[in-house]
């Protein structure tokens, strides 16, 4: 009974981390497009600048927002549980109000300190202007994140995963002409349409999704938004920390004596990291956490789905990585121009990190979905703290190496605190079978890091492309053994060729 239980849980996962993955793939395409354009048009520099202004507008939004952004996924899974459907609609209008509201607190906050944050950011107030512009953003920005919250609490995966490819599509149809035309001059009003238009795409797609109407008077939707707010203010405190971490980071590469594209390479390693790379658990998080919170009650249950959340990732993540050793130069020419080669120096080691993400990813998620919120706050703390001392400290020594190396420090040091903090209040573990695989998937990534530590390319790619190979086949073989792999693609065959 057990191990078909368990098969049927990594098959849910493999299913929702298919459909996100897919849906990642068309974001990266396009993304892949929109970045290269971007990258042409605004150079290193600009990209440094663009990515200065975009923490610098995320601090803003993490010290209004309240942190609904997150709490308003758990509140709508817990609502989902409700058998009564006015309350149901009740606490989906409490938060899409609530989040006006924070929405409208961001706008007045950038709009009445646009001078400071010209100067704090840039140096002068030349720019106050564009936080100006910026400013009804927050609102946008909130309301959107209310209507995404929805659709991820209520795992309505298909809906949120075709709402994201036609935002990204949108936004780079409307962005690239004006990065175009405007070059440094466009970044505000392209920030501007691209916030207006996932609005718009969002609110279509849970235009039709309250089922009751409601009446719920201004000081009730008070009253009854505070547990969603008390959630949301400490996870709100570990976002703006952790933004004014990655912001004082890239202060001090921005001011250091270094250059804007010293920046400009940093920002591009986030970006590869996070969003190409990270595509993964970006496409596990949507279904992983509102599953997470349904069963957070029951420790058994949890452990369960943990450790199947960690194989699944590890064993998808890790040929992606392989891969990316194998063939990096390429793609960040194709991502981007020659001129951000520079990255490949962060990469070496910073992609090995992402396989230790890929253990102690999950294990965050348990802390969350309990409602600890103290203890998640202690637990990010931690976590951006270690991650500013060794980032700065690292690159002022070895240079950009020393980021790409500090990320690996800092994953493997959480990685030990946040296991014992789950297996000392929760009594969870690692499965036998799910430490093999820990063990097998790092192994492979701290060959490729050492490769590309004492080889360079071209004579990295044959040993690169050996590995890649291996993992490929050693994930290959642990899927199959735990969902019948070949069967699961033929029934995706069967389905898709019904469609056509």
């Amino acid at each position: 009974m057990r191990n078909e239980s368990t098969e049927t849980s990594h098959k849910t996962i493999l299913k929702a981390t298919g459909i996100f993955a897919f849906t990642q793939v068309f974001k990266i395409m396009i993304g892949v497009i929109g970045s290269k354009f971007v990258a042409v048009f605004l150079g290193p520099a600009g990209i440094g600048i663009l990515g200065l202004l975009n923490n610098t507008l995320a601090i803003i939004g993490s010290v209004t927002g309240l942190g609904l952004n997150i709490s308003g996924v758990r509140e709508v899974a817990m609502a989902s549980t409700e058998e009564d459907p006015i309350r149901f609609s009740s606490r989906l209008i409490i938060l899409k109000r609530w989040s006006v509201m924070v929405g409208i607190t961001g706008f007045l906050v950038t709009l009445l300190f646009s001078p400071l944050l010209s100067r704090l950011t840039f140096g002068s107030a030349d720019y106050t202007i564009w936080f100006v512009m910026l400013a009804f953003n927050f609102i946008f920005s909130a309301v959107a994140s209310s209507h995404a919250a929805i659709l991820q609490g209520l795992r309505m995966l298909k809906l949120f995963a075709v709402s994201n490819v036609i935002s990204s599509f949108l936004v780079a149809v409307v962005t690239v002409p004006i990065y175009y035309f405007f070059r440094m001059e466009g970044i505000v009003p392209a920030l501007f349409l691209a916030s207006s238009i996932n609005l718009l795409v969002n609110w279509y797609f849970t235009r039709n999704l309250i089922p009751e109407k409601v009446s719920i008077t201004l000081a009730e939707t008070i009253a009854k938004g505070k547990p969603l707010l008390k959630i949301g203010f400490l996870l709100s405190l570990n976002v703006i920390f952790g933004q004014l971490c990655v912001y004082c980071i890239k202060w001090y590469l921005n001011g250091s004596g270094s250059t804007s594209e010293i920046l400009g390479l940093y920002e591009v390693s986030t970006v590869i990291l996070v969003s190409y790379v990270g595509m993964i658990f970006n496409a596990m998080g949507t279904d992983f956490y509102p599953r997470l919170t349904a069963i957070a009650k029951d420790n058994g249950k949890v452990r369960t789905l943990v450790n199947d959340q960690i194989e699944i990732a590890l064993l998808l993540i890790t040929p992606a990585i392989l891969f990316f050793y194998f063939l990096s130069p390429l793609i960040i020419e194709l991502l981007y121009t020659k001129d951000f080669l520079g990255v490949l120096l962060i990469l070496r080691a910073a992609l090995f990190a992402v396989i230790i993400k890929g253990v102690i990813w999950p294990l965050g998620f348990i802390i969350l979905s309990k409602g600890n919120n103290m203890l998640y706050f202690v637990q990010e703390i931690i976590s951006d703290l270690l991650n500013i001392a060794l980032t700065i400290g690292l690159y002022h020594y070895y240079g950009l190496i020393g980021i790409g190396i500090a990320s690996v420090i800092h994953f493997a040091l959480y990685g030990f605190y946040i296991y014992y903090i789950v297996n000392r209040n929760y009594n969870f573990s690692f499965r036998t079978e799910t430490l093999r695989i820990i063990g097998g998937t790092v192994f492979l990534g701290s060959l490729a890091t050492a490769v590309v530590f004492y080889m360079d390319y071209p004579y990295a790619y044959f040993p690169l492309g050996g590995l890649f190979i291996i993992a490929t086949l050693f994930s290959s073989r642990q899927l199959n053994r735990k969902i019948d792999l070949k069967s699961y693609l033929e029934k995706i065959r069967d389905k898709i060729r019904k469609r056509s």
